[in-house]
């Protein structure tokens, strides 16, 4: 692996910035096509290597599909975000998960949509959860209290992108600018408190200002760069590459606690998303875990086991 060499100073801006926004949330039809197609590009240069990719592809447009036909409603989005201020135990929060209906209908439907093209044992598993609504709930709860080991990874999968598409609307209804300073320098997102995928430098109006971008509600938090996003240090940040400095796929290490995050350069490639291009660059997770360093945060198309 290689040390990058292109290291800005943490508070970088163009001077056309003229406030950094705490917060950009998603507008997910152009999210999900964007997705999509980086998806599809990743499943066409595997070929016949590409059959998870040209699952996620369907999954996606299921999402999609779902979201168009059957927006949240402004009552269950409150619903949402009341259980988004609070925390709360493995029982409370399974008995708040059964009276939302939305996002257990989302599952139905994305099972509805992949089972087909999936093996008869995978989309059995998939349909009889759908059928359990206390289990259901129960296997969710797990995931939104970040305890993957306890749900089957292909189940993970389905159910995190039914919360998604009710969670990321949640989110973008009830969305307000004003969040208090600390939320946004937290290692979750201060919208729903879920991991984030990856950091992205963005390019554009909002060139060299770094967000993260979360795994659950697609919402973005700014974080100053050059810091660790895990323990906030910024005495041993390094950022490492498989090719040259000038890549736009990175990542930077804190080696005072040891963790590394994905970091995309929308600056050097707009066409990068963080989720499908974070699936497709797992090699340099492996590169870099070799040396001891252990990742912040979650890609929902591959959970950990």
């Amino acid at each position: 692996m290689l040390h990058s060499s292109d290291i800005v100073a943490p508070d970088k801006r163009t001077p056309g910035v003229a406030k950094i926004d705490p917060v950009i949330f998603p507008v997910l039809d152009k999210l999900y096509a964007r997705r999509i197609q980086r998806l599809s590009t990743q499943a066409d240069a595997l070929g016949e290597n590409g059959e998870y990719f040209r699952f996620l592809v369907h999954l996606v447009q299921a999402q999609q599909q779902y979201i168009a036909q059957n927006p949240l409603g402004p009552d269950e989005a409150a619903t949402v975000r009341t259980l988004l201020d609070q925390k709360r135990d493995h029982a409370h929060l399974q008995a708040s998960l059964l009276n939302i209906p939305y996002w257990q209908a989302a599952y139905t439907a994305l099972v509805g949509q992949v089972a087909p093209i999936l093996p008869s044992t995978v989309g059995d598993k998939l349909t009889a959860l759908s059928a359990d609504k206390e289990q259901l709930a129960h296997t969710a709860t797990h995931l939104l209290h970040l305890d993957y080991p306890q749900v089957d990874a292909g189940v993970s999968v389905v159910l995190w992108a039914a919360l998604s598409t009710c969670w990321a609307q949640a989110v973008s209804l009830g969305q307000t600018q004003d969040l208090p300073p600390s939320t946004t320098q937290s290692a979750h997102c201060p919208c729903c408190n879920a991991p984030p995928v990856a950091s992205l430098v963005l390019g554009g109006a909002r060139e060299g200002l770094r967000y993260l971008q979360c795994s659950l509600c697609e919402a973005r938090w700014h974080r100053v760069r050059a810091v660790c996003v895990d323990c906030s240090s910024s005495g041993q940040i390094e950022h490492w590459t498989l090719d040259d400095a000038k890549s736009a796929i990175q990542i930077e290490t804190c080696g005072d606690c040891t963790t590394y995050i994905k970091t995309f350069r929308l600056d050097y490639d707009p066409e990068l998303e963080a989720v499908a291009d974070d699936l497709g660059s797992l090699s340099l997770d492996a590169a870099i875990e070799t040396e001891g360093f252990k990742r912040v945060g979650l890609n929902p198309f591959s959970f950990p086991v």
